[in-house]
């Protein structure tokens, strides 16, 4: 069989360009699946995060630990979309503050917490003890002066929230999955302009060669001399 010039650059750039666009798709769906991004509204995070900061929650995770950044919803609270506060205790835990402790308690410790603003742990002074039920965490903002967190809601299993009112919990940029998602995105991205080249230069290959094929006689005809 002859070999048709530019067959084997047309192949590369068939398979580069379905490889570049599924790359794509796979990263694209799966960080749609897996991750879920927010637009924070308010100040109750402070300094942590500001009014119109975009962070990125990791849908359904596999466990909510102390010190989690969360996006919940809560009907019980009549919160309306993902709301953003911070776990302090979880199940079987003991949280404790008294108006004037310089810190909150965790299961009887001061509990270190370097991200509250000014240093206020317990600001506006609201007291409470709350031993976490099982299935659910503590919530308060940072800004521990302007949150309506757990601490307003002392009737409602004790101001705690379920588990399952977790929406996500917000992952760091450096995230190794997020990271690695990025990069296969990226080197789809990469793929497609060469998958495309190498698609020009077999066109081009093809038509240079069917240019310099010379014409022959036509097989069949008759030369008639005519007296």
């Amino acid at each position: 069989m002859q070999h048709r010039p530019g067959r084997t650059l047309g192949i590369w750039a068939i398979v580069l360009l379905i490889l570049g666009v599924a790359l794509n798709v796979a990263a694209i769906m799966l960080m749609v699946k897996m991750f879920k991004p927010v637009y924070y509204a308010g100040d109750a995070m402070l300094p942590t995060l500001r009014d119109g900061d975009e962070l990125l929650l990791k849908r359904d995770p596999a466990e909510v630990r102390r010190g989690d950044v969360i996006g919940f919803t809560s009907v019980a609270w009549q919160r309306d979309g993902v709301s953003i506060g911070r776990v302090v205790a979880v199940e079987g835990d003991h949280i404790a503050y008294a108006k004037g402790d310089k810190t909150l308690t965790l299961n009887g410790q001061p509990l270190d917490e370097p991200y509250v603003l000014g240093g206020a742990p317990g600001d506006p002074g609201l007291s409470f003890a709350v031993s976490v039920p099982r299935g659910r965490v503590f919530v308060l903002g940072d800004n521990r002066g302007n949150s309506a967190d757990s601490r307003y809601y002392p009737e409602l299993q004790y101001g705690t929230l379920a588990v399952s009112d977790v929406a996500g919990v917000r992952v760091p940029e450096e995230n190794v999955l997020l990271l690695t998602l990025g990069a296969v995105s990226t080197v789809g991205t990469l793929v497609l302009p060469v998958g495309i080249g190498l698609g020009i230069s077999a066109r081009v290959v093809r038509r240079r060669n069917a240019a310099a094929v010379p014409a022959g006689p036509v097989w069949g005809a008759v030369h008639v001399e005519e007296s």
